[in-house]
């Protein structure tokens, strides 16, 4: 046997026994210098939506320094190429098929917003690149794509964000309740879904009300809700109009035995900026930098992004983070970086992330009975405590005090 076909056979021959073990040499990313593979997306680093887009930013940069200190992917180092949307569908169109035809990165990463991630999911499904991204918009995992996966999710729906606050409402002896919310597309399931629930709970709505968007003086709408003899505020309202809501209460001298605000608490800024005044108030998130979820990693996870960006990390930069661990598991299981084998893995790996367990049904989209999107906190004494549901409690809720009362022993 000649020494040329003898080293062909055993090519052949190492090559079937790494297939059968599901190990493969490192993949090819070899059309750039370095050893180098590129993970790219956009998201909004400016604008309206910059600090939640710096928050994934902030993930994707300490997730790809983790893994590179572990040895990098597949064998590669990881570099990263993250463009600025701005917010705009048409930008995010044009940097994605410059990402991939131009800069022809290996992974690509989703951007922030359903409205962007529904429009961006034509380019892969044209371009047959697989992604990771975070959209509970149910309607756009029915478009029969095959490129697109999301994050984790719960069994409940967007529209059950204030139901955890109407249980402790409703526990702890409330009565009549005010529900108040944006007059945006967005907000309106929630809102008529927060009425559905009080009257399942037996609690009686003395006010419920829609207001501009761009509204910022609501003394009209606060005098009106306390002349109803509401005891509870459920406000589906975002961080600018929350806070003025918070505000003008407190000017009024306008008293409530909660106030829960389905956005604007879980933005970190919240507590530095009101101090005092944040105290009491009820948010929702769907997670929390608490090992009380159960979750594995969340405090090496929490205590790093601390130590690297000096602040704790909210559920966006938990969804950032989770975007990594769920590609890079995928590129694992592939074992290779090319986009068809990446999409086999992404559609059958099981992945547990710091947001609980993921695993993507056919058409993209993960949900699990183990994952509680709407987690239910108080503010007390600068900290965010968990409430509900009550499996996960920290700590218990306590009645707004009247203003008057505020800092009294």
């Amino acid at each position: 046997m000649s020494k040329h076909l003898n080293r062909h056979l055993t090519s052949v021959m190492a090559a079937l026994l790494a297939a059968a073990m599901n190990i493969s040499a490192p993949a090819s990313a070899d059309h750039r210098p370095g050893n180098v593979v590129v993970m790219g997306g956009t998201l909004s680093l400016t604008g309206p939506y910059a600090a939640t887009g710096m928050r994934y930013h902030n993930s994707f940069k300490l997730y790809v320094d983790e893994l590179n200190a572990r040895g990098g992917l597949l064998g590669h180092k990881v570099e990263l190429k993250i463009y600025d949307d701005r917010r705009d569908s048409r930008t995010a169109v044009e940097l994605y098929e410059k990402l991939i035809t131009e800069d022809n990165v290996d992974l690509l990463l989703g951007p922030y917003s359903s409205r962007l991630v529904d429009t961006v999911a034509n380019v892969m499904e044209r371009y047959r690149r697989p992604f990771v991204t975070c959209s509970s918009f149910r309607k756009m995992w029915q478009r029969g794509r095959k490129y697109v996966f999301s994050c984790p999710y719960p069994t409940g729906g967007q529209e059950e964000r204030q139901k955890g606050a109407l249980h402790i409402a409703k526990k702890i002896g409330i009565e009549r309740i005010a529900i108040i919310t944006q007059a945006t597309p967005a907000m309106l399931p929630r809102f008529l879904a927060t009425q559905e629930w009080a009257k399942k709970l037996g609690l009686k709505v003395v006010l419920w009300e829609r207001y501009p968007k761009e509204q910022r003086d609501f003394r009209s709408l606060l005098r009106r809700i306390e002349a109803s003899g509401a005891e509870a505020i459920f406000s589906h309202s975002s961080y600018p109009d929350g806070v003025a809501q918070l505000r003008q209460l407190r000017e009024l001298n306008i008293n409530v035995k909660m106030f829960a605000s389905a956005v604007g608490p879980s933005e970190p800024k919240f507590i530095k900026e009101l101090g005092e005044l944040a105290e009491y108030v009820v948010g929702r998130t769907s997670w929390l930098p608490t090992p009380a979820l159960g979750h594995p990693g969340i405090a090496e996870f929490t205590e790093n992004y601390v130590k690297r960006f000096g602040e704790e990390p909210n559920f966006h930069s938990a969804e950032g983070y989770v975007r990594m661990q769920i590609t890079v598991a995928a590129v694992k299981r592939a074992g290779s970086f090319d986009p068809e084998k990446v999409r086999e893995a992404l559609a059958s790996v099981p992945v547990y992330t710091i947001l609980g367990p993921w695993k993507a049904d056919a058409q993209g989209y993960s949900r699990s009975s183990h994952i509680s999107f709407h987690l239910i906190y108080q503010i007390q004494n600068g900290k965010r405590v968990l409430l509900w549901p009550e499996h996960v409690a920290e700590g218990k809720f306590i009645p707004m005090p009247k203003w008057e009362d505020r800092g009294k022993k």
